[in-house]
């Protein structure tokens, strides 16, 4: 999937890396998370709302979004056809988190060489605006971070 252009991901694409993502993180896998859609330079996650991530007031934990927002801009970022890892992030909380689900978006803002910046919004299943954040994410080069595992 390394294609660099602008030309837009296949069907084919898309569900090899959905199914690369999903299946490849227990980190996911543990906190209800799901990519469900994925384009070049773009990613939707959804995280079940449960008791495991609300806070003391009853709301989604703020680390919970922050996670969500990290995991669909990686998605983002990786549906460019380059590996990554965060770099930087940031997030403004704008609601309290409620509903029975979060729906994470992210798109591509900048993409370099080395590094792209992602925006996130996040809702909830009633399309209330629960957070905004940036993400800078490092490409990692394929060639020597395959030669270290």
């Amino acid at each position: 999937m390394k294609n660099q252009n602008n030309a837009p991901m296949s069907e084919e694409e898309k569900h090899n890396l959905m199914k690369r993502l999903n299946s490849s993180s227990q980190y996911l896998q543990s906190n209800d998370m799901k990519v469900v859609d994925v384009g070049r330079g773009f990613a939707r996650v959804e995280m079940i709302i449960d008791e495991h991530i609300l806070n003391i007031h009853g709301f989604v934990h703020g680390g919970a979004l922050f996670s969500l927002a990290d995991t669909v801009a990686g998605s983002a970022s990786f549906a460019t056809g380059r590996d990554s890892v965060t770099l930087n992030g940031s997030i403004n909380y704008i609601k309290p988190g409620r509903g029975g689900k979060l729906i994470g978006v992210a798109t591509e803002i900048s993409a370099g060489r080395t590094t792209g910046v992602y925006e996130v919004f996040i809702y909830n299943d009633e399309q209330t605006l629960l957070a905004r954040a940036t993400f800078t994410m490092f490409f990692l080069d394929q060639d020597r971070y395959k030669k270290q595992k």
